[in-house]
């Protein structure tokens, strides 16, 4: 395979590489030494040699065209490229030659570039197990596909040779059929030979992809060993901590006057959601018994021996939620973020060389939640999806396009990152008082970081897995989800789902950042065959657009429109009915309603919030 490379390579560089004669400019003025460079159309970089001999031999110098800038003047025929390690000055004979020159080095420089990313997507793409055995499987049938046409071209290489040999050996031989042999056995040695060149490539890519499997596979196995060891030594903390706590004596003194939410019952079959519609009788009543209860005398307390009986669980169906908490006062402020100087420099130096979800953050650059408590927050109107639940299919479908935008009401406001939770943590938040909602989020897998959230209120049910690929440029950070977002009305057993869309972070280095989402959210009923693609567009300074701003049409199984859902991801949602389509295909105008329907808005931020106003439905749980 090796004898077979090089063979291959050193063809290649006689077929398609280009040889130009340049005179390079030296340090000494007036002399100027004959150079050779070589523009190939598979080289990321541009070797300069010394001699035509040289080429493939021995090299001078390079500079990758991936980085490098190529300058050019129409009257003197130079040519400047430039990159960070050197700077090539070339003077071509003539104005032909400077374009031929132009034309390779860009054609040079733009397969890089598109190597580059492709090696870029490829990384991105192998994060998963399953995305590795895909990638694997893909590499498997492309061998396979290439070394078939490579057996084709040799086996018809085979058959012109022997035909070639037969109008040799026979008597009398025709000239024209020999040359005409002689040509075609050309040709189909240059196919083989490509081909068989496309097929070492392609090897080459697959034990590329495969050392890169190879090493994830054996990071994550060092990681969960890790993870094991630590959870083996907190379970040898645990035991030991309980057995410690066997041998204490476990009569404490008990208090004759303790509090109403001191009791203890087993988990409840069912969960009551009422909450959100409470009756006003209900909170006055809770508001009388708490102020008898603050106003009571407080008892003198005495020792009490607990009985078994006193610790016998009570069994109910169903857990009814203390009246008392339906007046529960939560948090109107917030802690504002300590001002400490960053060191920017010795950030960056740490970031050298390192992947962008390992790179270590201080934690002046975190928002004060968890990626949980980020991911719960898209309930903070699942008072769309309780609405939803007591209309009709199409309608339905415009309701949940309205919450799916409403995920992202925040988003431009908050340019700090969530914390990381651990391998097996779990938030949890129980709005049924209030809001008629509980839900339950738990981190699943650390690299790569993934989450598994379920929520559930009255009349609807929403589960979603959460993890992601980021693409860093430069000037900007792409994120973009991975996973579908569910939601299940069983009253209508309708069952809807949808892709969350890319956000991306501009400004990273330098400027003040600011976030867009962008993409087409594509949300389908399983059931009906109904879909709804609500487009996001990109923000875009020459746009005529209004910035944030979001379309969608809500169509049948057939495709004819019966809504349309407008608005901005920031402040509101408005459904359109649709009286009249003029036109076919995607193309067509729709006339609606002249007075649209407002199905979402905003909520204003809480007085007192102050900055921290966007994460108030988490924080005001506490």
């Amino acid at each position: 395979m090796a004898s077979l490379r090089g063979r291959l390579r050193r063809a290649r560089k006689r077929i398609t590489a280009c040889y130009f004669p340049l005179s390079r400019r030296s340090r000494k003025i007036g002399s100027d030494a004959d150079v050779y460079h070589s523009a190939a159309e598979s080289y990321q970089h541009l070797p300069h040699h010394q001699s035509p001999s040289e080429v493939g031999q021995s090299c001078r110098g390079s500079i990758n065209l991936q980085e490098a800038r190529i300058l050019s003047d129409k009257i003197t025929n130079n040519i400047v490229i430039s990159a960070s390690s050197q700077t090539f000055h070339l003077k071509a004979g003539n104005d032909v030659d400077r374009q031929k020159w132009l034309s390779a080095l860009e054609y040079s420089r733009h397969k890089a570039i598109k190597q580059a990313e492709s090696d870029e997507d490829e990384d991105a793409h192998i994060g998963t197990g399953e995305s590795r055995v895909a990638v694997l499987q893909k590499t498997h049938k492309e061998l396979l596909r290439k070394l078939e046409d490579l057996q084709t071209a040799a086996r018809i290489l085979d058959k012109h040779g022997d035909e070639l040999i037969r109008c040799v050996n026979e008597p009398e031989i025709d000239r024209k059929t020999l040359s005409e042999r002689a040509a075609l056995l050309k040709i189909t040695t240059a196919a083989v030979l490509k081909a068989a060149e496309e097929f070492v490539d392609l090897s080459d890519r697959g034990s590329k992809r495969m050392g890169k499997v190879v090493a994830t596979e054996r990071r994550e196995k060092i990681m969960l060993q890790e993870q094991l060891e630590t959870l083996a030594k907190q379970h040898s903390s645990l035991e030991r901590a309980a057995t410690l706590t066997d041998n204490i004596n476990l009569n404490p003194p008990l208090s004759a006057y303790s509090d109403m939410e001191d009791e203890f019952h087993d988990a409840a079959e069912e969960l009551s959601l009422c909450g959100s519609r409470r009756q006003g009788s209900d909170r006055n009543s809770d508001s009388e018994s708490l102020s008898t209860l603050n106003d009571a005398p407080p008892r003198s307390t005495a020792v009490m021996t607990p009985t078994p009986s006193s610790f016998k669980p009570a069994r109910a169906k169903a857990i009814a939620v203390p009246r008392a908490r339906s007046g529960r006062e939560r948090r109107t402020t917030i802690p504002d973020r300590p001002d400490l100087p960053i060191n920017l420099w010795s950030i960056m130096k740490n970031c050298i060389g390192k992947e962008l979800s390992k790179i270590p953050m201080p934690v002046n650059f975190s928002e004060p939640l968890s990626v949980l408590q980020r991911i719960t927050e898209d309930l903070e109107y699942a008072n769309l999806l309780e609405t939803a639940s007591t209309l009709g299919p199409l309608e339905q479908l415009a309701y949940v396009a309205a919450y799916g935008v409403s995920n992202y009401s925040t988003t431009g406001n908050r340019t700090n990152k969530p914390f990381n939770p651990l391998l097996g943590e779990t938030y949890e938040c129980d709005r049924t008082t209030d809001l008629g909602w509980r839900s339950i989020t738990e981190q699943v897998s650390h690299h790569p970081p993934a989450a598994a959230h379920y929520a559930e209120g009255n009349g609807w049910v929403m589960y979603q897995d959460f993890t992601m690929t980021s693409r860093f440029r430069g000037k900007y950070l792409s994120v973009i989800p991975v996973g579908y977002t569910h939601v299940y009305f069983p009253g209508t057993k309708n069952h809807y789902s949808y892709k969350k869309i890319t956000t991306t972070v501009h400004n990273i280095i330098v400027g003040k950042l600011w976030i867009d989402n962008h993409g087409d959210m594509e949300i389908i009923n399983h059931g009906t065959g109904d879909k709804c693609v609500v487009k996001f567009f990109p923000y875009s300074y020459f746009s005529r657009e209004a910035p944030r701003k979001v379309y969608g049409v809500v169509r049948d199984s057939r495709g004819e429109p019966h809504f349309v859902v407008q608005g901005t991801w920031d402040s509101h949602v408005d459904m359109l009915k649709v009286t009249r389509r003029i036109g076919t295909g995607d193309k067509a105008r729709l006339e609606t309603d002249s007075e649209p329907k407002r199905i979402w808005t905003v909520n204003p931020p809480p007085p007192r919030l102050g900055a921290n106003a966007q994460f108030s439905l988490v924080w005001r749980s506490s």
